[in-house]
Formats: structure tokens, C-alpha cells, sequence
């Protein structure tokens, strides 16, 4: 379905249209609505964040709905509806709820033909096949440009006889308890409807192996949106009604305190689900429209901590497992919130954990248990910080500590007292690139030569999606494609992969995710830059000259490798040529 999709595609309503040089962020920039510093500092916060670019525009007010309007117009020449209305007839009312909002379209009868109305062209792709599936429709299809104030006052418009913002069908796959009647008739004193709502959305998220949900209060409903894979995705718009109480039962759940929703907390949770026990990391914090809550997933069932599988090419898999059997010193995973570092380090961990070895962690939080290995868990409200409950661990005869995050001067300074005193310690810092983090340490107090006879490696890493391997399939790479800068090839032939999407993979052409990294090892000759007071990049090219690959080419090794895409690597850590 999905090549159909693709045929269509580029036969005929995005014909010439170069999605790589038309991303709204890119063509906005080039017509004069954003600068360029807005334009990086939107890319960086794709990368932290994993949303897409009319997304990051949105959160980060660059741009008026208009004037994003105004430059789809210009990227996919479609006109703005001039009369955004839905007729009085059945043909739309033949789409879900979910249909519609998770595309972003509105589709209305316009005579013989039928014409979508959507504020996110670039969902298009899907919205003549599916309109084909529902209705049977085999007729021309025409297009025109919304905004997303305007796209909801119609889906509002659209479902208002079923709730509001709420189709019906939608919470009947919840249950049938959760049918319009029910959910609407929700009492103060009548929790059980929402009891096993909150149930119901946990369970399914944890079949899913979804590592967020999002509970996000709007004007227009409480939000519900999971993050899979990295990428966060609108899952259910519940009614306001119900909102407060559903916060609660998570909240209750979590032992915070309901009776204040003006103060943020933090608690935890387990959920028996499917025969195994998961553990929920809860975050509330006070919002316009209410409490914004958000549960991180950590299941202890699905963790493999094995370095064969963290993506590793065999040359730094090999390098790596060497390293960390070293007597002592220090290791450093760097990179954005979200990129693996904790996996890779209980990876680690987990290769050295041996009945000879005592391993001790300093964590906040302990995210996943490890048996054999003392975890303890930072608590500075009762004095247990990084830097005490490192020096009370170093007295406990151990030869390998974890520390989860380097956030401080004192820390550093500790981490690097027990890297040099016969102790092998693994820890993260909060840096884009490899060599970066060398000079960061000097910058929080550790001396020149303090790093120099310490620091072992480090390595910088991000997380992309992998190509499904239901639905992978090769092709080659179009002959002006902006890639071709990027790897360098000329007009050589360029075989790569993708995935045209299937059942397994939710139609996304992904399914799981892979490290790419660079590999920073330690050597005289970066010492000797660092005692010279060097800059990163001259630190780097020492490094790159020491075999270290820079993380984009590892990225594009692994697309090549048809491990995951180009768009993915592009997405991950932005090439700078296209």
C-alpha cells in the first residue's frame, strides 16, 4: 500500500515538489519568516525532542498559524480554503475521529471530485487511499490549506454530536464500558469508569512498548499522546470532564498529593500488567488549562543490557569490550536526554558483572534493577547527592562504579579521585560530540593532566529509528538527490533501504531502534593538545587521525548498511550540506 501511496506520490499531486529542500523550517528561513539562529536552534530542539518541524514552529512561537499557512502554500503551491465549511451530507461523517486527526485532513464532497482540507500537507501521502478504503470513492481528489485553529473548530464542528471533541469509537476501543453515555456520565463519587480507563490506556502502552504517555490538557481536551520509538504520537483526545479525574487516579497511584494540583511533583508507580510487573516514573506539573502529567515506562522485561545489541559497529564493540575491562579509569557516554546513554552503560555493567567483581551505582533514578549489582538511588532532600553517596560507595571495597550523571564541579572531582585510585568508573555527561566533552571537564575544575592519565574514552551517541525488517526493501538513490553531497558519490549508483510500511511496524517503515556513535579513545597526542590548551576541533581532527569516525558517518555506514535511512541519520544529527 505504502509504494501505491508513493507512486501517487510523485505521478501527481506533489509532483516536483523536493521534500529535502521544501522542510517548512528550511523554505521559511529562505522567504524571510524565521533567522537563521531560529532555524538551528529549531533543529536542535527537533533532535532533542523527536517532533517534527511544524511542531517545534509551533511550541517554540516562531511563526503565526498564518504564516505557517503561508509557506506550505509556497512549498506545495495549494491553495488556502477560501471557505472552510462541511457540508450537510454524509460523506464526511463517514471517518473516524482518529482518522482524520492523526493525518491532519478533512475530506468533503466538491462535486465528481473530492477535495481535502488539511493544516499538514505533508501528511497527504495517506488521505487518497484511505478515502478510497472507507468510501469506495474512485474519482479525482483536489486540495486546499488550512490552519490547525481552523482544522479543529471543523473536526469540533464535525463530531459535536458525539462530545465535542470526542468520536465515540475511538473510546469504545477502550471498552465498552467507555462508550459516549458512560464517559459523560462520570460522577464525583463514580470512579471505576476511570479507573479502568487509566488501566486500559497503561496496558495498552505497555503491549506497545511505548516508553512515554503524554496526559496534556487543551482548550479543546485532555490529550493523549505516546512516545514510540522516539517519536511522540497523538493517541486519544479525551473530554475535559474527565481530565481531572484521570489525573488523580495516576497521581493516587503514584502517592502524590491530590488535593494540590497548583505544586509540581514527581512519584512512582507499578503496574501488574500481561503477568509481569513494570515500573512508571510520574511527572506532574501545574499547566493553563490543568495538570500536565507525564508517565515514563521502564519495563523490566524488555531491557536486554547486551552490547551486541546496542549497535556498535564490530571494530568499537570490540574497542569497547576491551576498554571497560580496564583495572581503572574513566569512561563517558555523552548526548542529548533520550539517546541510550543509560542503556549502554547498563550494557557495561552487565559485561562486567561477575560473582569476582563488586559493581556500585549512583542513580536519579534508579531506572532498571540489575541483579548482582548495589543500586542506590540519590535522594538530596535526605543528603544522599552524587558527591556523598560516591564517597561513602568508594568505602564499600568495590571495583567498578557507575555515576549517573556528572552535573557538578564536586562530582567531577570525586569520579576523578576514584578513576585514579584503582577504580573503573562509567558515567554521562550532557555534551553534543565527543571531543566537547574533554574541554568540559577542564571547564567544571579537573586539571589537564588529571584528564590526561584518567580518561579512557568517550563516546557520543544518538538514537535512530531502525528500517523495519518486514517491510524493508532496497532501492537507488534518486540521481538528484540532496544525499549525494553528503556521501560524496557523484552520480555513482547508490543502493539503499527503507521500509514501505506494514502491519508489524503500524505502517511506519520502522520498527525498533539503533545507536549511532562516535568513539573517542584517549591518547598521548590529545593529552599533549589538552596540556596546550587545544580547541575542540583540533582535539577532534587528533581523534579522527586515531580512528574515531565522526557519529554522521556512522549514521550514513549504517544507512548504507540498510540498518536504518538517510532521512533517519539526517533527522538524528542534521546533515549540515543539504
Amino acid at each position: 500500500m505504502i509504494l501505491q501511496w508513493l507512486n501517487q506520490l510523485f505521478q501527481h499531486q506533489y509532483k516536483g515538489v523536493d521534500f529535502m529542500a521544501n522542510t517548512l523550517l528550511l523554505k521559511a528561513y529562505e522567504i524571510g519568516y524565521i533567522t537563521k539562529e531560529q532555524r538551528e536552534k529549531a533543529e536542535r530542539y527537533k533532535k532533542e525532542t523527536g517532533v517534527n518541524d511544524e511542531t517545534a514552529v509551533r511550541e517554540m512561537k516562531l511563526m503565526s498559524e498564518d504564516m505557517v499557512l503561508d509557506v506550505y502554500v509556497v512549498i506545495y503551491s495549494y491553495p488556502k480554503e477560501q471557505e472552510p465549511e462541511i457540508p450537510d451530507d454524509n460523506f464526511t461523517k463517514q471517518f473516524t475521529y482518529k482518522q482524520l486527526t492523526r493525518y491532519s485532513f478533512i475530506p468533503v464532497k466538491d462535486g465528481n471530485s473530492v477535495k481535502i482540507m488539511t493544516s499538514q500537507p505533508a501528511e497527504l501521502l495517506y488521505a487518497e487511499d484511505l478515502i478510497r478504503d472507507v468510501t469506495g470513492f474512485k474519482g479525482n481528489f483536489k486540495y486546499s490549506l488550512i490552519t490547525q485553529s481552523v482544522f479543529n473548530s471543523l473536526i469540533s464542528e464535525l463530531f459535536k454530536e458525539t462530545g465535542g471533541n470526542v468520536d465515540t469509537s475511538e473510546l469504545e476501543e477502550l471498552g465498552d464500558e467507555f462508550s459516549s453515555a458512560n464517559i459523560y456520565d462520570i460522577s464525583e463519587s463514580d470512579s471505576s469508569v476511570v479507573v479502568n480507563l487509566v488501566n486500559k490506556i497503561l496496558r495498552e502502552a505497555v503491549e506497545n512498548k511505548i516508553s512515554d504517555i503524554h496526559f496534556e490538557p487543551q482548550e479543546t481536551g485532555l490529550y493523549v499522546r505516546f512516545r514510540e520509538d522516539g517519536t511522540l504520537k497523538k493517541q486519544y483526545i479525551l473530554p475535559m470532564n474527565v481530565s481531572r479525574q484521570l489525573v488523580n487516579r495516576i497521581k493516587t497511584m503514584s502517592n502524590l498529593d491530590v488535593n494540590n494540583n497548583k505544586i509540581i511533583q514527581d512519584g512512582n508507580a507499578r503496574l501488574d500488567t500481561f503477568g509481569k510487573v513494570v515500573d512508571l516514573r510520574v511527572s506532574v506539573i501545574p499547566a493553563v488549562n490543568g495538570e500536565n502529567l507525564v508517565i515514563r515506562i521502564l519495563d523490566q522485561n524488555k531491557m536486554s543490557f547486551d552490547v551486541s545489541m546496542l549497535g556498535f559497529s564490530s571494530d568499537n564493540e570490540e574497542k569497547f569490550l576491551k576498554l571497560i575491562k580496564r583495572p581503572q579509569g574513566i569512561i563517558l557516554l555523552t548526548g542529548p536526554t533520550g539517546s541510550g546513554k543509560s542503556t549502554s552503560l547498563y550494557a557495561a555493567l552487565s559485561a562486567l558483572n561477575t560473582d569476582d567483581r563488586c559493581i556500585i551505582t549512583f542513580e536519579d533514578p534508579v531506572e532498571y534493577r540489575i541483579p548482582g549489582i548495589v543500586q542506590v538511588q540519590i535522594n538530596p532532600a535526605m543528603d544522599v547527592t552524587f558527591p556523598q553517596a560516591l564517597k561513602s560507595g568508594l568505602r564499600q571495597d568495590i571495583e567498578v562504579a557507575l555515576v549517573g550523571e556528572i552535573r557538578d564541579e564536586e562530582t567531577a572531582s570525586i569520579a576523578f579521585d576514584a578513576a585514579n585510585t584503582g577504580h573503573m568508573v562509567f558515567s554521562t555527561l550532557h555534551t553534543n560530540s565527543a571531543a566537547s566533552s574533554i574541554l568540559r571537564l577542564v571547564k567544571m575544575g579537573i586539571e589537564p593532566y588529571v584528564v590526561s592519565r584518567t580518561l579512557v574514552a568517550v563516546i557520543n551517541q544518538r538514537l535512530a529509528k531502525r528500517i523495519c525488517p518486514y517491510c524493508k526493501t532496497e532501492y537507488m538513490l534518486e540521481p538528484d538527490s540532496p544525499y549525494r553531497k553528503v556521501l560524496n558519490c557523484g552520480d555513482a549508483p547508490v543502493k539503499l533501504y527503507r521500509g514501505t510500511g506494514c502491519k508489524k511496524c503500524n505502517d511506519e517503515g520502522y520498527k525498533g531502534r539503533v545507536a549511532i556513535q562516535e568513539f573517542l579513545v584517549f591518547n598521548d597526542e590529545i593529552g599533549d593538545l589538552l596540556d596546550r590548551g587545544a580547541t575542540t576541533y583540533e582535539i577532534e581532527q587528533a581523534a579522527i587521525r586515531n580512528g574515531m569516525k565522526k557519529i554522521h558517518q556512522d549514521g550514513i555506514e549504517k544507512a548504507l548498511a540498510g540498518i536504518t535511512t538517510l532521512d533517519e541519520i539526517h533527522r538524528t544529527v542534521f546533515f549540515d550540506d543539504i
